[in-house]
């Protein structure tokens, strides 16, 4: 417990200023780019407890991961500003996500033929690891330049969704959630999770235009969606169910996440995917519920930005 609650007070000092301060996005890059790499490797060690994976194939891995992770943020118009993009435009290379999928299908199909003993199975593996981590950490990236709010409203509501899921499963949970996957997960934890979640993440997100400049360092007094979609075009009623529904969907995807993570540790047979983080596990073990909450945020962000850019006409 001591050595859990240093490393928890060492990791909040590093990346509680990282989140706040804007002026230091730089550097939170980085630290997404290396616990990409981190994570990557951690689920290349999963798998390896059924079977051994070549040198060769690890390094692929490792690199696809990167490339389709680099090609993501690259590509995304709210990113222009990322050291990525900066650094690929000082040497004037375009990175496509395009160009980045067609390759890494390439390379690891091709495994199939130079490897001893790779077959499709592995191909299976490797594709799954590639793409949770890419996606996941891209998206969590895009979500930064998209706004420093959307990352802090995310977190808020996964770590409220945590706790009292726990405490709400502790004082009224008796029916089993995924008893293969997390025995101790309950229903009425996950619906009390969820409602205060719901309730919390809601008031951050109505009220940040209040309070949100004074939050984050060097933001300014913005309303939470600026940026996201034409606040005009919607109604006070409309954006407080907007805000609702999103905050509901993240929790349940935040939860989605956790469970997908325990999925893959009850298939491989782990307790933990790493001990990077004393006390906590690995990266995959405290980011499990933000990776696959960030890619549902980034998808449901995305299509409310195209709905609002259609003509009036085509709106349904």
């Amino acid at each position: 417990m001591k050595k859990r609650i240093i490393t928890g007070i060492l990791l909040a000092i590093i990346l509680v200023p990282l989140l706040l301060v804007d002026a230091l996005k730089p550097l939170l890059q980085c630290v997404i780019g290396l616990f990409c790499v981190v994570a990557t490797v951690e689920m290349i060690h999963m798998v390896e407890k059924t079977k051994p994976m070549k040198l060769g194939v690890k390094i692929i891995v490792v690199i696809s991961t990167l490339l389709i992770y680099l090609g993501i943020v690259n590509e995304d118009p709210f990113c222009r500003n990322s050291v990525i993009t900066q650094i690929m435009s000082n040497i004037s290379f375009k990175l496509s996500i395009l160009t980045t999928l067609t390759l890494v299908c390439a390379l690891i199909f091709s495994c199939q033929i130079f490897v001893k003993d790779f077959d499709a199975s592995d191909v299976g593996r490797c594709f799954m690891i590639i793409l949770y981590i890419s996606l996941g950490f891209s998206a969590i990236t895009v979500l930064v330049f998209n706004g420093m709010r959307f990352i802090i409203y995310m977190v808020l509501i996964s770590i409220c969704t945590d706790i009292f899921a726990l405490v709400f499963g502790m004082l009224f949970g008796k029916h089993k959630l995924c008893p293969t996957i997390s025995p101790k997960k309950t229903w009425e934890g996950a619906i009390g999770g969820t409602v205060v979640a719901t309730i919390i993440g809601s008031l951050f997100a109505g009220l940040y235009h209040y309070f949100g400049h004074y939050f984050v360092i060097g933001a300014k007094p913005i309303r939470f969606f600026t940026g996201v979609f034409d606040l005009n075009r919607v109604s006070e009623v409309g954006l407080v169910f907007f805000i609702i529904l999103l905050s509901i969907v993240l929790s349940i995807s935040s939860q989605i996440g956790d469970l997908i993570c325990s999925k893959f540790k009850r298939t491989y047979g782990i307790k933990d995917f790493s001990q990077v983080f004393p006390g906590h596990g690995g990266i995959l073990d405290r980011f499990d519920s933000a990776l696959f909450a960030s890619i549902v945020f980034l998808c449901f962000i995305t299509i409310v930005r195209i709905l609002f850019t259609l003509p009036e006409f085509m709106m349904i």
